[in-house]
C-alpha cells in the first residue's frame, strides 16, 4: 500500500514517517504540502512525489492511505476530499470539527467500504492491556497532561482550529473507553486559562462513568510539561507515566501497589504509532469496521466536554 502524507507537520515528521519506513505493507511515501521543498523532504525513506497541492495528488494517483496532518481546521475538507476519491484515511486527532461532521464522514466511509481512523494511537502501546489487567478493580483514574505548545504553534489560533480542549481533548474523551470501554455518563468542565478573545488554554474536569467510575484531568498548555496517569482502586494503587505520548525508544514502567507490596512491571520500547498504523492497514485489506465505534464515541465525549466549557 503506498502512503500520501497530506501535511508535513513535526509531529509527522516525528512520529508517522517513521513508523511508516517501518512497514513493509507500506512501499512509497508521497507527501503533498503547500510549504514543503525538495530539501525539506531529503532523505526521507521510501520517497514518492512531492505535491504542492493535496487535492491535485489524491487525483493524481491510484487510491492507497492517506495520512491527514493538516491544522485542525482543514481535516474536514481532505478528510471528505481524500474518502470521495477513495482513499482509506487516517486524520490527527481532533479529528473532525463536530460530532455531525464526524458521524458524516464515517458514514460515508462505510458506505464505500474505507477505512476512518483517528490517530489516537496511544492506547496501541503495550502498556495498556498491562494497565487494564493490573487496574481491573480500579474506579477513579486521575490523569495530567500538559504539553509544551509554541506561542507561534497554530493550537494558539482559534481560527485555524486551536486551543486546549480540541488539542488535548481527545486524549481525555478516550480514556474511559481505553480503560472501560465506556462513554461517560456525566460531564464537567472548567476551563482555567484564557486567551484575551476567550481561546481555552487549560482545563480541568470530572467525567462520571457507570459503576462508580471516574476520570479526573488536568490538560493544557499552561503548566510546566506533565504526562501521568494514576488509577485507584480499594487496595491499589497504579501509576503510569507518560501515558499519552510514549517515545518509541523509550522503555516504561507500570508500578502496581496493592496492600502495602509494589510491583513494577517493566515495558520494552514500542511504537505506539506503527502499531496503530498497522491495524489501519489490516483494516484496509480485511474490511474491519473496528475504527468507526472509537471515532464516534470520542467524538460524542469531546462534543459534551467542549459543550460544558462553554455553559452549554
Amino acid at each position: 500500500m503506498e502512503l500520501l502524507l497530506i501535511g508535513l507537520s513535526r509531529f509527522a515528521r516525528r512520529r508517522v514517517l517513521p513508523a511508516a519506513a517501518s512497514m513493509p505493507e507500506i512501499t512509497t511515501v508521497d507527501i503533498a504540502s503547500r510549504h514543503a521543498t525538495p530539501d525539506d523532504v531529503a532523505g526521507i525513506p521510501k520517497p514518492g512525489r512531492l505535491h504542492g497541492d493535496w487535492r491535485g495528488a489524491l487525483r493524481s494517483r491510484a487510491p492507497g492511505l492517506a495520512y491527514v496532518s493538516l491544522v485542525n481546521s482543514e481535516h474536514a475538507l481532505a478528510v471528505r476530499e481524500a474518502l470521495g476519491q477513495g482513499w482509506h484515511v487516517v486524520v490527527d486527532k481532533p479529528a473532525l470539527s463536530s460530532l455531525r461532521v464526524a458521524a458524516e464522514m464515517v458514514e460515508l466511509a462505510r458506505s464505500s467500504s474505507l477505512v476512518l481512523a483517528e490517530a489516537t494511537c496511544y492506547s496501541f502501546h503495550p502498556m495498556f492491556p498491562v494497565v487494564r489487567e493490573s487496574a481491573a478493580d480500579a474506579t477513579k483514574a486521575v490523569a495530567v497532561f500538559t504539553p509544551p505548545v509554541p506561542a507561534a504553534d497554530f493550537r494558539h489560533d482559534r481560527g485555524r482550529g486551536g486551543g486546549a480542549l480540541l488539542d488535548t481533548g481527545p486524549y481525555l474523551a478516550s480514556l474511559g473507553r481505553v480503560l472501560w470501554g465506556l462513554e461517560p455518563e456525566e460531564v464537567g468542565v472548567m476551563v482555567a486559562d484564557r486567551t484575551a478573545d476567550g481561546l481555552d488554554l487549560s482545563y480541568s474536569a470530572l467525567l462520571r462513568y457507570a459503576e462508580g467510575r471516574t476520570v479526573v484531568g488536568h490538560f493544557g498548555f499552561t503548566n510546566t510539561y506533565r504526562n501521568a496517569l494514576q488509577l485507584l482502586g480499594r487496595h491499589e494503587v497504579v501509576d503510569v507515566e507518560r501515558p499519552f505520548s510514549m517515545p518509541p525508544e523509550q522503555e516504561t514502567t507500570v508500578t502496581i501497589r496493592r496492600d502495602g507490596e509494589e510491583r513494577v512491571h517493566r515495558i520494552p520500547p514500542a511504537d505506539s504509532m506503527r502499531l496503530f498504523l498497522d491495524r489501519v492497514v489490516d483494516a484496509a485489506y480485511s474490511g474491519s469496521r473496528e475504527f468507526d465505534a472509537p471515532l464516534l464515541g470520542d467524538a460524542r465525549t469531546l462534543d459534551r466536554l467542549i459543550r460544558a466549557a462553554n455553559g452549554d
